[in-house]
Formats: C-alpha cells, structure tokens, sequence
C-alpha cells in the first residue's frame, strides 16, 4: 500500500478515506473522489453517539454506513475492517464462519456502488460507549453513491495521489517482539524490587516521605544495575513536586540514563489529555491533531511518581499489574515500558502531560487508590508555554545539570 509519506498529519477521517481509496483501486476497483462536507456532517452524529450514522436520504443510492469503537488512527480502522472481520474478531454476527457478519465491514469497504461515489466520515477521540472500551475513540463512516458529483470536499482522492507522489510512508521491516523501538531490551522478567518498598509506602494514599521515597529509588538503581544503567538522581526538592511534575521527571530520567532525548515540559493541552485518562481510570484518549507521534500510559494504587514508573519499567511483564499481559507473550508486556523508551525522534517539540486522581482507581485491589495518566507526544509546532520544564528540573539536579 501506497501512502503520502505525510500520512500522519492527515486527520484520522482523511487517513481513512486514503486507506479505504487505496484498498479499492489496489483491487482495481474505483475510488472515492472525496470526503463529501454533507455526508461528513453525517458521520459526525453517528461518531458523537457511538453509532452507525443515519441513512443520508433519497439523493443517495446503495448506503452502507460503518462504525468502529478504540481505534488509535485511519489505518487501524481500516485493518481491523479488511483483515480482523472473521470469525473470533469479535464482530457482531460473525458467530460461526458462515454468519452473514462474517467479513461485512470487508464487503462495505469493497463494494462497487455506483457511478458517482460519496463517502463521510467523522473521528470523535472520547466518543466510545462500548463495555470495555467506554471514553475510547468512535469512528463512523458512511459509503454511498448518489446520481450527481457529491462536493463539496473537504478533501480529494487527487490531494492524496499528489502528496504520494512527492514521497511516500516507508514500512518498517518488522515490529521487534521484545525491545522498544529505540533498542532497548524488555527485562526477562518482572524485576522484584530491592529493597521492597511497598513495605516502607502507603498502600492507600500518596505518600512523599522521605523513607518511601529513598526505598523506591533504591529499588530503580538495583534495576538499573541489572541493566548496567547508570543510577538515577533526583531533583532536589523531588518530595515537593506535584505527582504530575514527578511522574515528568522520573520519566525523563529513565529516557537520559538511556542517551534518549528527553521531553522539554509539560503542556496544559497534553494534562488536559492525561486528566481525561486518570479520571476514567484507563489510558488517555487519542490527543487529536496537532501531534506527528503520541503513547499514554495508566496506572492505578500507586504512591508517588517514582512507585508509578518502577511498574511501568520493572514491573510490567506476566504476573505484574499491567491488565493487558494476560498470559506469556502478549502484545500488550510490557507496553507501558516501550512507551516510556519509544523513539519519539530528538527535536524540541517533545511534550508530555500527566494527571492524578488521588482515589480514582477503579480496577480490583486497588479500588480507591490512586489513578495517574501520561500522555508523550511529539507535537507539529513548538508549543508556546509549559507548566514544568526539564530545564527547571535540570536547575535542580546536582551541579545544576544533567
């Protein structure tokens, strides 16, 4: 597949449109000519309340609408429809390999139409309402022909051939299963902390005290050793920093001990971002537009921002508190680790946000406890101001840098 080699910046309803366009005239099929402005307007209901969107009306022949919850862009709609749509995908109606369900969303994307083709489509970040997946993303779209040209357009299959053809997206060779994308190797296992600081912390709230704070850190120089890391020292005045300043820092810390850039700050967007994950007690929503790259992390019961990060970096395997490594080998191990290590590049447009609900926690054990967000990103345009820098924590640091 062919894509704009700044297929990124596109919105995730023109990153939809491109990838649905570039399916179809791939199998010689003919594509759609636009994002129809009315038809969008359409989508953006059936987006808004997690549905499929409404029939347009009469001026348009063969409809067929779709929608898709807890996608993180165009393209993972797109697979999901063209290659996850059989049996134990979880679509509904696909209970056995011959259910009519089987392979629909496929046939939608791959039917011929009509003469004069019209599509909409809408992207709603926190729009998901689904069990499971509720404050998730929600992606609607509706595919129809109609008896006249369908603009205007927001945007045009010629646009997309153009930005082909001055370059195009490259693939990667393959995703490693077991490293970041910076290199940096998962652990072979969880590594029990040294000392065992949860001794030494509240297990029911924020706890800033020196003897928990000194037995965490402790716990991530030993890890580090097994790494052959260097130890990581803390700003002076750490205790004093809010959770979300401490979970930048500590981060940070874990990207320089490396040789990884660090984030420049924290912005009010990107805390805004992580609030809306610390308050559901989940992964923080997709940021919208306005960034080329972006992760998120959750973790829930946790006492201080050092505490957070040891799970995310040490304690994120099987048998650890990470919800998404169910058993050995899932995708999800470790997830929260090369997040914090990805390869976010190395400009000054690397921005960070991050939220607490002190009793937001949700999940078994923990319900009650602490709920902290991070959202990393890597923004299109230099952002204006921040409300914490690395370079004021680095004015802390011992001999007043890095």
């Amino acid at each position: 597949m062919l894509l704009p080699a700044d297929f990124a910046r596109l919105s995730v309803p023109e990153q939809l449109f491109v990838a649905i366009d570039r399916e179809r005239v791939d199998r010689g099929l003919a594509p759609f000519p636009g994002l129809s402005a009315t038809l969008d307007d359409d989508a953006e209901k059936g987006a808004a309340t997690a549905h499929l969107p409404a029939n347009p009306g009469a001026a348009y022949s063969s409809v067929m609408t779709e929608w898709i919850g807890a996608v993180a862009n165009g393209l993972d709609a797109d697979y999901q429809w063209m290659y996850n749509d059989g049996l134990g995908s979880g679509t509904p109606g696909c209970s056995s390999r011959h259910t009519s369900g089987c392979w629909a969303d496929r046939q939608i994307v791959l039917t011929r139409f009509g003469q004069h083709l019209a599509m909409g489509v809408a992207f709603d970040p926190t729009g998901d309402t689904s069990p499971g997946d509720v404050g998730g993303s929600s992606l609607a779209a509706t595919l129809a022909a109609t008896g006249h040209v369908a603009g205007p357009y927001v945007y045009t299959w010629k646009q997309a051939l153009a930005d082909t053809s001055r370059g195009t997206l490259r693939p990667i060779r393959q995703v490693p299963a077991s490293e970041s994308d910076s290199g940096f190797f998962d652990p072979a296992h969880n590594v029990p902390p040294v000392p065992d600081y949860p001794k030494s912390c509240s297990a029911t709230t924020i706890d800033d005290s020196t003897r928990c704070l000194t037995a965490v850190l402790t716990a991530i120089n030993h890890a580090h050793a097994e790494e052959h890391i260097p130890p990581m020292v803390l700003p002076a005045g750490f205790a004093s920093l809010s959770f979300a300043d401490q979970l930048f820092v500590a981060i940070n810390l874990e990207r320089v001990d490396r040789g990884l850039p660090p984030f420049a700050g924290l912005t009010t967007r990107l805390n805004h971002n992580a609030q809306e994950g610390a308050d559901q007690a989940n992964d923080p929503p997709y940021p919208g537009n306005g960034y080329l790259l972006d992760d998120a992390v959750w973790a829930g019961g946790t006492a201080n921002g050092l505490d957070a990060v040891y799970g995310w970096m040490y304690d994120d395997g099987l048998n650890s508190g990470n919800l998404d490594c169910k058993h050995q080998g899932a995708l999800g191990c470790w997830g929260h680790r090369k997040g914090i290590l990805d390869d976010f590049g190395s400009s000054s447009h690397l921005v960070m946000g991050a939220a607490l609900v002190p009793t937001g926690d949700i999940h078994g054990g923990d319900v009650g406890g602490t709920s902290v967000a991070v959202t990393m990103a890597v923004a299109t345009t230099q952002p204006s101001s921040y409300t914490y820098t690395w370079a004021q924590a680095m004015a802390a640091l011992p001999g007043g840098n890095a």
